[in-house]
């Protein structure tokens, strides 16, 4: 079957496009270059089949079914109905048309909405309405250009499957999967988790250090397509449980939060993971490297993320001491706001990567190995 190239776009949460940008080509892709929110790039079924797979900090991947100029709703339905909607909607499947649009003459993203509805409908024969699975088209207006996507991933990427259990504040998937590509982490040497809270940063890193495709345990948007091809996508899920690896360094989380250790211990099973990755209740304060080498990461509180206010001052004296007398000669990775790295004066960290925590701008602050001055 012949798998024509399709304009493709892998939606990324801002700061995360450069790191996005890498894994497409590690995975063969051709990326163009990144964009604020997200990285483009061109490829057939497979490779649409083939993001959605392995991609660890996207949000999405569209497919772009055309650009097209309107200054008006008759226009714009008009040129609308004309799109192959058939290749990506079944007859009956129920459609979520979302919109936004700036610097245009069609300014109404409700009326929007409802013109490409009504194009859907029209195109299809049949209604775009009802329950059951949905397939999401996107409308992006601008300066009078309109650009109509697909969906294929459905949910976030970042909704792996195995986080059911929480703790409080919880780091999303593809941000703590960013972090750890940030730091070069690979599974060759060992890594700790300061603060563990559900297991976010273990388990990925589990994911990472197994070579694990993080969609292995979902469904997709794809998966709804008239032409959806079950057969290559089976063969895609062998292959990269073939390419599945174990004898990784070890990793290890702690947490002074029993129910957190508990929920860590339920989603890492979820996760399919458990040799080699090790949490238990403990106090940051207690730890001790492993190893000569390694990866201390860290999502520590700070404040406004958890509702509180206590000083948080002496806490991250503890995490400055750890980071730059304890495991001195390891890399230390802390995700936090600007404000709360300024407690830290006496190690030498700079800021690698920059997005938004839970509405609030952090970035990953990291110390390389040797003590700092």
């Amino acid at each position: 079957m012949k798998d024509s190239p399709r304009d493709c776009f892998a939606v990324t949460p801002p700061g995360l496009e450069a790191i996005c940008f890498q894994e497409l080509v590690r995975l063969g892709l051709l990326p163009r270059e990144p964009v604020t929110g997200g990285v483009g790039f061109s490829g057939g079924v497979r490779d649409i089949y083939l993001a959605n797979l392995w991609l660890r900090s996207a949000n999405r991947i569209l497919v772009r079914l055309e650009t097209l100029t309107a200054r008006d709703f008759p226009t714009l339905y008009q040129r609308l109905v004309r799109l192959p909607w058939g290749r990506y909607i079944k007859p009956g499947t129920a459609c979520d048309i979302r919109a936004v649009s700036q610097r245009s003459r069609l300014s109404h993203t409700g009326r929007i909405v409802e013109v490409c509805r009504e194009a859907v409908r029209k195109a299809l024969g049949s209604s775009v309405a009802g329950s059951g699975p949905t397939q999401m088209v996107l409308l992006r207006v601008n300066d009078d250009q309109v650009e109509v996507s697909i969906d294929s991933s459905g949910e976030h990427l970042h909704r792996r499957g195995y986080r059911q259990a929480r703790s409080a504040a919880p780091l999303r998937e593809n941000l703590a999967a960013a972090a750890l590509l940030t730091c070069g982490y690979d599974g060759s040497s060992p890594l700790v988790d300061m603060m563990t809270g559900s297991g976010t940063f273990v388990i990925e890193a589990g994911l990472i250090a197994a070579n694990k495709a993080p969609g292995t345990g979902r469904d997709f948007a794809f998966m709804l397509w008239p032409k959806y091809r079950e057969r290559l996508w089976h063969q895609m899920l062998l292959e990269a449980k073939k390419g599945e690896r174990g004898g990784y360094a070890p990793i290890k989380g702690v947490d002074n939060n029993p129910k957190a250790i508990a929920a860590a211990h339920a989603n890492l099973a979820r996760a399919g993971l458990g040799a080699g990755i090790e949490v238990c209740h403990a106090k940051l304060q207690d730890l001790v490297p492993s190893g000569t080498t390694g990866l201390l990461i860290g999502n520590p509180p700070y404040g406004a993320r958890l509702g509180g206010s206590a000083d948080l001052r002496p806490f991250y004296r503890d995490i400055e001491y750890l980071c730059g007398e304890v495991f001195a000669s390891w890399k230390c990775a802390l995700l936090c706001p600007a404000v709360v790295a300024g407690h830290i004066k006496k190690l030498k960290i700079h800021p690698l990567l920059n997005f938004s925590h839970g509405g609030i701008r952090v970035s990953l602050y990291v110390k390389e190995p040797g003590k700092s001055p």
